[in-house]
């Protein structure tokens, strides 16, 4: 037992500096929210448009994720892509926020495999 709490601990501990480190204030867990949901739909392929994102309502209000969304665009965490139908705009991850993913899951990897 005290192993496996450990494991946790340390992964926790890894997540965490991982996200603070990438940004003196840290992300906000609002907005970390709404980065993984855009990160995973992206790495399975599916897109994320700009309404999608504000309907995550288990987060906020519309308005509240909108400006989660914009200041994860501010932070250079998530770009907009062009699509051919201006009306939707397609979120979709930064090289900043694929990196961060990739630095904690190497974190855990080394943590797993210790």
């Amino acid at each position: 037992m005290q192993d496996y709490s450990n494991i946790a601990l340390s992964v926790s501990n890894a997540i965490r500096t991982s996200i603070q480190g990438d940004h003196k204030a840290g992300l906000g867990d609002r907005e970390l929210q709404v980065l993984e949901h855009v990160t995973r739909e992206h790495s399975h392929g599916r897109c994320v448009f700009m309404e999608d994102g504000m309907s995550l309502k288990y987060l906020g209000s519309r308005y509240t994720l909108r400006k989660s969304i914009q200041k994860l665009i501010d932070l250079d965490y998530l770009n907009i892509d062009v699509t051919d139908d201006s009306r939707q705009r397609s979120l979709v991850p930064a090289a900043r926020a694929l990196s961060l993913f990739d630095t904690i899951g190497k974190s855990i990897s080394h943590i797993v495999a210790a």
